[in-house]
């Protein structure tokens, strides 16, 4: 069995769409943070939104043109990560579609309990119930792009994006399919964004991230950002460090390397301390893309996937991302990402510098 390539991103963020702007903003240490247009009951609160784009110039068929901005932000970084992976046709017979939500469709949800309660069952529009089902972004983009490969919706907090990682990563191997993407998405709106501002979990932002992960003896005609060399997720909700700690050492395991070997962390800064502990070393420089684009549960750590497959192939650390500023090697082989919830969930994953 062949590594597990990554060739193939797909941006959708408060900084940029596409990897050039996406890469570019952080070069430039642009912000996506600013006062919010889409809440009005929140005008004067700041947070990460999508700006205008022309859906139909990107996905012109007509069946999703009122679909939820969830499934709209999906399919556009769904879109983005296949051009940018440049599969031909006949590639993607075996080809599964891995979702990994946080919320769903909250707004179209909301609008059809709404109209469910106050004007009755009559009055609902049955597009607003299709878009709220939790797997409608899975099912609108297998659609959208002719998948007739496996298509599965995880859902769950930030871990989940490296969990549905983790199941594209098994399925391939397995051999059930050859190539598969794996996208997450969320979108803002005004309930839960109270709530969570509530709680102190600002900024919040809304967009997608996609991956276009192939075993690396059918990729075609292109040199792959990075491999996917660990990966492991753990729960203990009696000790989320006990957790952390596992994953670290299984995904370094899986993947050969020592904790020296890791030039770099992408992670929540409140998380520094413990990867010290865990790593035995305070050495290691930690960044997150959270601090540009805002919190987006499972999207923000797709991004830092993301940006870790772009550092890898660039070999540049840009310096806006970075929140523990330790001496940066002068090449950078392998980044870990690790993510975590109160709960007890701890997941980590490795990206490595192909050969």
């Amino acid at each position: 069995m062949g590594r597990l390539v990554l060739t193939g991103i797909g941006p959708l963020t408060p900084i940029g769409m596409g990897k050039k702007q996406f890469w570019d903003a952080i070069l430039n240490g642009f912000s996506g943070i600013r006062k919010i247009t889409k809440l009005p009951a929140f005008s004067e609160c700041y947070g990460g939104e999508i700006g205008d784009i022309n859906f139909d110039e990107y996905i012109p068929d007509k069946r999703f043109r009122r679909t939820a901005d969830i499934s709209r932000y999906t399919m556009l970084a769904v879109k983005l990560a296949i051009d940018d992976a440049n599969p031909d046709s006949s590639s993607l017979e075996n080809l599964g579609i891995i979702v990994s939500l946080t919320h769903g469709a909250l707004n179209y949800t909301q609008s059809y309990h709404r109209l469910l309660i106050t004007e009755g069952v009559e009055s609902v529009s049955p597009i607003f119930f299709c878009d709220s089902i939790l797997n409608a972004s899975a099912g609108n983009t297998s659609i959208c792009f002719g998948v007739h490969g496996p298509v599965h919706t995880l859902i769950g907090g930030k871990t989940i994006a490296t969990k549905a990682i983790l199941r594209a990563a098994q399925m391939i191997r397995a051999g059930a399919i050859d190539k598969s993407i794996i996208v997450s998405a969320d979108e803002l709106n005004e309930l839960s964004f109270s709530c969570y501002s509530r709680l102190g979990l600002s900024p919040l932002s809304e967009g997608a991230g996609a991956l276009f992960l192939e075993n690396e003896h059918t990729m075609k005609g292109v040199f792959p950002y990075c491999y996917l060399s660990g990966i492991a997720s753990r729960s203990n909700p009696s000790d989320l460090s006990l957790a952390f700690h596992t994953t670290m050492e299984k995904s370094l395991e899986m993947a050969n390397l020592k904790t020296s070997d890791i030039d770099l962390v992408m992670a929540e800064p409140s998380l520094s301390d413990m990867i010290g502990r865990c790593l035995n070393t305070g050495n290691i420089p930690v960044g997150s893309i959270a601090s540009l684009t805002g919190s987006a549960f499972s999207v923000t750590t797709m991004w830092d996937i993301i940006v870790s497959a772009l550092i890898i192939k660039y070999g540049i650390a840009p310096s806006s991302i970075i929140s523990k500023r330790e001496k940066l090697p002068d090449e950078i082989r392998n980044i870990m990402i690790c993510v975590t919830e109160r709960e007890g969930v701890a997941s980590t994953v490795i990206l490595s510098k192909y050969p």
